[in-house]
């Protein structure tokens, strides 16, 4: 069971959340958490290879998805994350 956090928001944040989960098809809680875990693997700077690769995953899902574009996403994406 997940620990549950209360804290107060000013309305403008309160707003823009209640757009972007309107536009997103998502709860207040998934746009929330999602929110805090990007921003906390941000300043530590210890992303995940889900948490680098999340953005190139449709949010609504497609039919199909063509490999060769889906490599290309990920190439750009990735490139230049490695130490030469």
């Amino acid at each position: 069971m997940a620990d549950t956090l209360t804290a107060r928001i000013p309305p403008r944040v309160e707003q823009k959340l209640a757009e972007y989960c309107v536009q997103h098809g998502v709860t207040r809680t998934d746009a929330v958490v999602r929110a805090l875990d990007d921003y906390l693997d941000r300043q530590s700077g210890d992303s995940d290879a889900y948490a680098m690769a999340a953005d190139l995953i449709p949010k609504r899902g497609v039919a199909k998805l063509q490999s060769a574009a889906v490599r290309k996403l990920a190439r750009d994406a990735f490139r230049g994350s490695r130490a030469r």
